[in-house]
């Protein structure tokens, strides 16, 4: 008896009784009868964003020496975002004289806070036109109109700008906001 012929006999058998069942084998249905429901994620999401900054230890600093309007500028720009609050809140404004103006002082602490952060704007915005007076051979007075010049043309819309009229005076106005 060949050995191999149980084993083919077993095979064969096997492969007849599959083969059929597997091409019509029994339908699943997977539907349902009511969609399914699925209820909304809620997440309560409270997200703290701290910011540092730290000087490259690579990088050396070159700074001119004897130059104010360096320190001067770089004390602006840290200032500045506190700036942009005061005069989106309309308590100060940008005056003839190229210098923030406070227009409603706040009462209490603010208002010291909005009158010490004025001082030093104005005390640093001060040094830098005198030193490009200086370097310029300009007198103070016309480096202080072109500035305020300058920073009238930077306004935004509803800030307190002070601009100035065919009479030779100046009127505070808000920036492209029309009055009755």
């Amino acid at each position: 008896m060949n050995p191999q012929k149980p084993h083919s006999t077993l095979t064969t058998i096997l492969l007849v009784l599959l083969i059929p069942g597997c091409a019509g084998g029994p339908t699943i249905n997977i539907s349902t009868k009511q969609p399914i429901k699925v209820e909304p994620l809620k997440v309560d999401l409270a997200m703290r964003l701290d910011v540092y900054q730290h000087a490259d230890p690579t990088v050396s600093k070159t700074v001119a020496s004897g130059s104010t309007t360096v320190d001067a500028q770089q004390r602006m720009r840290q200032r500045m975002g506190e700036i942009q609050v005061f005069k989106n809140s309309r308590l100060v404004g940008e005056s003839s004289s190229g210098l923030l103006e406070i227009r409603i002082k706040p009462p209490g602490e603010y208002g010291a806070y909005v009158q010490e952060n004025v001082d030093a704007e104005n005390k640093d915005r001060l040094s830098a036109m005198q030193e490009i007076a200086a370097k310029k051979g300009l007198d103070l007075v016309k480096v202080k109109a072109d500035q305020a010049d300058l920073r009238r043309q930077q306004a935004f819309t509803g800030e307190w700008i002070e601009v100035p009229h065919d009479n030779g005076t100046f009127v505070w106005e808000q920036k492209g906001v029309e009055r009755n």
